[in-house]
């Protein structure tokens, strides 16, 4: 492959000059989709990625994407072993050749092919590890921890290679060659075995069962009790002393390893120490479950761990790369985040006019993500839903200092339990959904915090995840005061989702409700001056055709998190006869089972809008 090279590094020659409109977006939509593969289904890797440079993230993703791509492969029960391996061999032979000539109609070896040009990794050192992969399909097991240690380094060490390889290229000078660190070889033991612990129960459902001979003999444990899935005394203890050997491995890696990488790098390892001890607790807890589902982190721990190494790592790549290389790359076309330098190795330039955020929808949508724990929406008849569920998602900030974290991480745990939430919503069949994001009183906290706020909403709106499912997103709030991006991501996700017939999501920014009343009257008002009203003629249905959202629908029920007892400002003509619904629980520690239990307990309110009980009473009104 030929390159030329830049002060920051080497980058392929068919990169040089500008980029069309149709091949940045086809590049944005790759690296979305390696993004949001590695999020999904690998949250602790994808974690430790979000600790990398900004410029560095979509290459972690497309790496690791390309790795995850040719493990399913294998792992996949369509056909024989012949043909899945087969298949592997046609995918391997197709990034070879999309690597020789720079691009490819697969978007995952898309973004690894850009990757590679643009950062001059070893396309070499990443055909061998899935060399190594396509070389499980030959295999019945192995005997021995050495034979063991073989597997683990061919597959996973060519990885962490090419991370530091870009942070070279990036202007930090980091040992590339991190096989010849002391310790590091055993990090990759302990990670190894940490995810085959996380991944045991896919590889029973193959019938596979890749721990050492030599340590089955040693507890009398047989591959056919794994899995057969019996929870022996023999198996637990087999289960524990691997649990704890790869604690071990971890922690004694970090010591050896603490001394010899810059700030940065130290700063992801410690994080990785700490997640994946994470699990291998988590693991732990479980008990039998190990062997029949995987297992994961709780989320409050997670962040506990991530939140406060994400802004270390943030300040220390600010103060140690170059200028420049450190910043967020700009967001392209297809919405994912641009590949950092540009051609001659400045920093990108927003892209303008139309093509700025054109969004894209799946065609036909995808039915709601399953819940992470198996968890089954209720059966609820149709006729027995509320038809707008309106949400006040109360207490982000008290959520993230109780664990002593910043308050922005407090809002990022919020918006991740609103995705699932959303899901949720799906799955019952709910017509509208209305959730207060940012109140017009929200401009009294700090600018800092008002700032990262916004910038969180931005980034989650410019995902795309919604954009997957069959949802109607809306806007309901002002324009005034809002930074033109948040403004025009609102604006570009309203349009692309227009079309969409199944759960209409209203998000409320820079909403207040009695500004919402003073403009209906205000507007009635000038139709009065106009000539167009009576104003003795004025009716509720009037006062409603004049308010700037007059086509939400009256809420059925509203929600409200984290305690408080109060519905600040929120929707008070739309929620004039909503049951109201109180959970002690801040905001991010919901999911879609909280919705669930608000909307049963909604189906057993007798609502009469102020008419009387049966049997009829005169007295009182509702």
């Amino acid at each position: 492959m030929r390159r030329t090279t830049t002060r920051f590094g080497t980058r392929s020659a068919a990169g040089s000059g500008t980029r069309s409109g149709r091949e940045r977006s086809a590049l944005d939509v790759a690296y979305d989709e390696c993004r949001r593969l590695v999020r999904t289904t690998r949250p602790t890797e994808y974690a430790l990625m979000q600790l990398m440079p900004p410029t560095v993230r979509p290459a972690c993703w497309a790496l690791y994407a390309a790795l995850a791509s040719a493990d399913d492969l294998l792992d996949s029960t369509e056909g024989t072993p012949q043909e899945r391996s087969r298949r592997l061999q046609e995918w391997r032979t197709a990034l070879e050749a999309d690597l020789a000539g720079g691009t490819s109609d697969d978007p995952v070896r898309l973004a690894l092919t850009d990757a590679v040009w643009h950062w001059g990794l070893d396309p070499a050192d990443l055909l061998g590890a899935l060399d190594a992969v396509q070389g499980d399909e030959a295999r019945e097991g192995v005997a021995t921890w050495q034979e063991w240690r073989e597997r683990a380094h061919a597959q996973n060490v060519s990885w962490p290679e090419q991370l530091m390889r870009m942070l070279v290229r990036s202007g930090l000078p980091v040992p590339v060659r991190l096989r010849d660190l002391p310790g590091f070889t055993r990090f990759v033991d302990g990670l190894f075995l940490a995810d085959m612990l996380r991944d045991l129960p896919e590889d029973l459902d193959g019938g596979h069962v890749w721990f050492p001979a030599e340590v089955l003999d040693r507890f009398g444990v047989t591959p056919a009790d794994l899995i057969s899935r019996a929870w022996t005394p023999a198996v637990r203890r087999l289960v524990a002393h691997l649990v704890g050997q790869a604690r071990q491995w971890l922690e004694s890696s970090r010591r050896a390893l603490r001394n010899t990488l810059p700030l940065g790098p130290a700063i992801v390892l410690d994080t990785a120490v700490e997640l994946f001890g994470a699990e291998l607790d988590a693991l732990v807890r479980s008990g039998s479950a190990v062997l029949h589902r995987p297992v994961r982190v709780p989320r409050h721990i997670e962040w506990r761990i991530v939140g406060p190494a994400r802004a270390r790592a943030a300040v220390v790549w600010r103060l140690t790369l170059p200028p420049g290389r450190d910043e967020t790359p700009v967001r392209t076309a297809g919405g994912a985040a641009g590949r950092g330098a540009t051609d001659d190795g400045s920093a990108p330039l927003a892209p303008t006019g139309p093509e700025r955020l054109v969004t894209r929808v799946a065609e036909p949508p995808l039915p709601p993500r399953p819940h992470r724990d198996g968890a089954c929406p209720p059966a609820i008849a149709e006729a027995h839903l509320p038809r707008h569920v309106a949400i006040v998602m109360d207490g982000n900030g008290r959520w993230a200092t109780g664990l002593g974290l910043p308050r922005d991480e407090g809002h990022r745990a919020g918006a991740v339990a609103l995705r699932d939430v959303v899901q949720g919503a799906l799955e019952i069949g709910l017509a509208h959904l209305t959730v207060y994001a940012f109140s017009t009183e929200n401009w009294k906290r700090s600018p800092d915090e008002v700032s990262k706020l916004f910038a969180i909403m931005r980034s989650e709106l410019l995902d795309g995840e919604l954009l997957d499912h069959d949802v109607r997103l809306r806007w309901v709030g002002s324009p005034d005061g809002l930074p033109e991006d948040v403004v025009e991501v609102l604006r570009a996700q309203e349009h692309a989702t227009r079309n969409r017939t199944g759960l209409t999501l209203n998000v409320c920014v820079n909403y207040g409700g009695r500004a919402e009343l003073a403009e209906a009257g205000a507007a009635l008002a000038r139709a009065a001056l106009a000539g167009e009203v009576d104003p003795a003629r004025v009716s509720e249905q009037l006062f409603a055709a004049h308010l700037p959202h007059h086509a939400l629908p009256d809420v059925d029920l509203l929600w409200r998190t984290s305690g408080e007892i109060r519905t600040s400002n929120f929707l008070p003509w739309h929620a004039h006869y909503a049951e109201l619904h109180f959970t002690d629980q801040p905001w991010p520690d919901v999911d879609r089972r909280d919705l669930w239990e608000a909307v049963v307990a909604y189906t057993h309110r007798k609502r009469r809008k102020g008419a009387a009980s049966a049997p009829a009473s005169p007295e009182g009104a509702e």
